[in-house]
């Protein structure tokens, strides 16, 4: 049973990852691969002192484990988003371009992070 949860868990986020991918469109895909890479790295998965199955238990206890480092990285990538956006249009971003950001900086690392704690050894 913990196979096929990991592997329904990965294929849900993953396609929702690579929704969010395709969805900011060329000019954002740097935003959720960055994000994607350093979800991964804000908060390595860890293992239990008490070993046993996987559970549903250990895998929200790793998600709220690292739910402060998860959002800092989730802020920190809205302002890059915003500050790249400035620095190659010359201005604010705005509208549908503001949504992606924010799409891509929130989305991209939570999905990451809700796979890679499928994987927390137990």
């Amino acid at each position: 049973m913990t196979i096929l949860l990991r592997i329904i868990i990965t294929v849900v986020f993953g396609l929702l990852w690579w929704w969010v991918y395709n969805r900011v469109g060329v000019g954002l895909q740097y935003l959720v691969i960055l994000g994607s890479v350093l979800a991964v790295c804000v908060c390595c998965c860890k293992g239990s002192s008490d070993p046993g199955e996987w559970n549903w238990q250990r895998y929200f206890a790793c998600i709220r484990r690292c739910w402060l480092p998860t959002v800092v990285l989730m802020v920190s990538l809205f302002i890059i988003g915003v500050l790249v956006v400035f620095w190659a249009t010359g201005a604010a971003p705005a509208g549908a371009v503001l949504v992606n950001i924010l799409l891509a900086a929130i989305f991209a690392p939570a999905f990451v992070r809700f796979i890679c704690c499928a994987y927390e050894n137990p």
